[in-house]
């Protein structure tokens, strides 16, 4: 945590800061340039996590050691999956909606469906509600006891009552500008120190994400790696 830390005081204190993977991957400790990790092969279906963003979750999870990670926007906990078998952590909570109560259009658009942020979501949510967290399935007892699934609306839980510290949370739920928004700051109060990391900047889908963070950037620093659709933002709140 204190290169990362020490890497993020080289950028003025506002602002979207363009980075590159590499710059990550230099402030690996000498004793984890061996080390291995655990994943699949990207999923291929809308929604899905790429390699190289993987690489940046992992990356930013080995610097920081997180005993405690929060993911907002389960989905089919694909992502979860990487987290549990890939950190240290004592506990991983995710957050997804609960189930729908029936599945009204059965009729998909496909084109909308890359194009219309607010659409794609329904689709993904629509998709969720149909697989479940299918990538938890084949965990280990050991690896699914780590692993605390919420389901609830993001934006209405208390997350200093229901939620509690964390060194680290993934923000990849609802897209629009106003959930964004309210994740951030619900994220946010519950991190001392530790990194939160905003899924989707610079997409062509999910604009509202990038508005909301060249907006926040004003008055907090970010960064953003080339080639991926991962921000983040080193929280550090020590003193307060």
């Amino acid at each position: 945590m204190n290169k990362l830390i020490s890497f993020t005081e080289k950028f003025s204190i506002s602002g979207i800061h363009s980075i590159k993977l590499r710059n990550l991957l230099e402030l690996r400790a000498i004793e984890d340039e061996t080390k291995q990790i655990k994943t699949m092969f990207p999923p291929i279906e809308i929604g899905s996590i790429t390699l190289v963003d993987q690489i940046i979750l992992l990356s930013l999870i080995e610097l920081v050691r997180p005993d405690r990670i929060l993911e907002i926007g389960t989905y089919q906990g694909y992502s979860t999956r990487l987290f549990v078998e890939n950190s240290d952590a004592v506990e991983i909570l995710t957050i997804d909606l609960p189930p729908l109560a029936s599945i009204v259009n059965t009729e998909v658009d496909v084109e909308k469906v890359l194009y219309d942020g607010e659409y794609n979501d329904d689709y993904l949510r629509s998709v969720q509600n149909t697989t479940g967290a299918k990538y938890l399935n084949d965990l280990s007892p050991v690896d699914i006891d780590r692993v605390t699934l919420i389901k609830s609306d993001s934006t209405k839980l208390d997350f200093s009552d229901q939620i509690g510290p964390v060194q680290f949370a993934f923000i990849d739920g609802g897209h629009s500008y106003d959930i964004v928004k309210q994740d951030t700051a619900n994220v946010t109060s519950q991190i001392k120190l530790g990194v939160v990391v905003w899924h989707d900047y610079a997409s062509s889908i999910h604009s509202d994400v990038t508005r909301f963070l060249e907006e926040y950037s004003k008055s907090n620093q970010i960064f953003y790696i080339k080639g991926g659709l991962c921000a983040f933002q080193i929280i550090n709140n020590q003193n307060d």
